[in-house]
């Protein structure tokens, strides 16, 4: 990859994607307001046992030392906040987690162990990215990379809340799938088509894009993790057309550098940096 970019965290799949690495406040401590749900996931995407210690404010007195295997998933039924700590780059760190919510311990762009929001929890499925939605200016650059119009069928694998799909049927009038593995992202991407007036000209699918089927598509989106890109590179080399575009945010695809056809950069409107990158079946 020629520029890296700070990971936009979130995931997930995907797609819109990868929630914001939990940032410590001055407190080291970040505080999120609680739902009321019963279990927190913490599961460990690196290739390393993580030892951490996790107390849940509600419940324990003190906390709880664990020893996380890589691939392996903690599940804490919880009542209220939960705080954790582990060590990152030789440094303490520590996280105040929502009840309820699914987390994972990543590596951050520096290789370096950090603990992030989102993780869809399952076993056997892999976990490309958390959910980040990505900004608008950064989606309509894309799809004016990726040149398309309404003869094209666009999938974004690991779709978020399916904006990229909406916005090229809303002004390109194009075909699109989005795929995602998070029920929750499905129903806002049908709700936003909808409320777009394109629900016919999309298709949203709840499904492992590990195992979806991409033969129809000239046009690919992806926001996923470099790891997750390199993870996939397979099937789009098995299933996409020659002349086929994908277009990824963020993260270079490991191994198509002859395939690269161009990357740009551009900030949000938060004068936060994008990378992308365009490449040619």
């Amino acid at each position: 990859m020629k520029k890296k970019a700070l990971l936009l965290v979130c995931l997930a799949v995907l797609g819109g994607v990868a929630s914001l690495p939990l940032e410590p406040t001055a407190g080291s401590q970040t505080s999120l307001v609680s739902t009321g749900k019963k279990e927190t996931t913490i599961r460990n995407l690196t290739k390393e046992t993580v030892r951490y210690a996790i107390r849940r404010l509600a419940r324990d007195t003190e906390p709880q030392v664990r020893f996380l295997k890589a691939d392996a998933l903690d599940r804490w039924p919880c009542d209220s906040a939960l705080d954790v700590s582990f060590e990152r780059n030789g440094q303490p760190a520590s996280y105040r987690l929502e009840c309820g919510l699914p987390y994972s311990f990543r590596y951050d762009e520096s290789d370096v162990l950090d603990l992030y929001s989102g993780s869809h929890g399952l076993f056997g499925v892999a976990d490309l990215a958390p959910f980040v939605p990505t900004p608008m200016a950064v989606v309509e650059r894309m799809l004016e990379l990726g040149e398309v119009d309404k003869n094209d069928i666009l999938f974004d694998l690991g779709c978020g809340d399916g904006r990229i799909i909406i916005t090229a049927a809303q002004r390109f009038g194009t075909r699109g799938v989005g795929i995602d593995l998070d029920p929750q992202r499905i129903e806002e991407s049908w709700r936003g088509a909808k409320e777009a007036g394109v629900e016919g000209l999309v298709e949203f699918r709840l499904q492992d894009v590990m195992k979806a089927d991409i033969r129809k598509a000239t046009a690919v989106t992806l926001y996923l993790l470099p790891e997750s890109n390199a993870l996939l590179r397979p099937l789009l080399e098995e299933q996409l057309k020659p002349g086929a575009l994908v277009v990824s945010h963020n993260y270079s695809i490991p191994g198509w550098e002859a395939k690269e056809v161009t990357y740009v950069t551009l900030q949000d409107g938060t004068g936060q940096d994008h990378t992308i990158f365009v490449y040619k079946r």
